[in-house]
């Protein structure tokens, strides 16, 4: 190659790394802004023993679980179709013990937390997605 001849700019790495990085990091904006969208209840078990089993409700959509043990969690992903409201608990236990409580949506990102303690009481954590908060707060204006 002569000195005088340059290469194409496409291949100078002062320009190509530099893109490379900001492609990279547009991809995962994207990744993490479309991920931000999924709703999710998770259940901790903190009662001291095992549930043999549990249904749980939100959204129209229903789950049941078994033999969650002592100190064992359960993610559940709602799917994206049906109506926000409340979520409710229910054992198959004698006698049986019903819960209803929380809010929650199909979509915007939310992340609901429910800790199952000893004495029957549910302890709940509501979060939401900061892409999803933030998008509400810069496209509501």
């Amino acid at each position: 190659m002569n000195q005088n001849e340059r290469r194409p700019l496409w291949l100078c790495k002062r320009f190509l790394l530099p893109l490379i990085f900001l492609l990279g990091v547009a991809v995962a904006l994207a990744v993490a802004v479309s991920k931000s969208d999924t709703c999710k209840i998770i259940i901790y078990n903190e009662t001291g023993k095992i549930i043999s089993a549990l249904k749980i409700t939100a959204c129209g959509q229903e789950t049941a679980l078994r033999d969650l043990t002592e100190e064992e969690s359960f993610r559940w992903k709602l799917a994206k179709n049906g109506a926000p409201g409340e979520i409710t608990l229910e054992t198959a236990a004698n006698p049986p013990w019903r819960w209803h409580g929380g809010y929650i949506k199909t979509h915007g990102g939310y992340r609901i937390i429910l800790k199952l303690e000893p004495d029957g009481e549910v302890e709940v954590q509501s979060q939401i997605s900061v892409w999803q908060r933030w998008f509400d707060t810069v496209f509501q204006q």
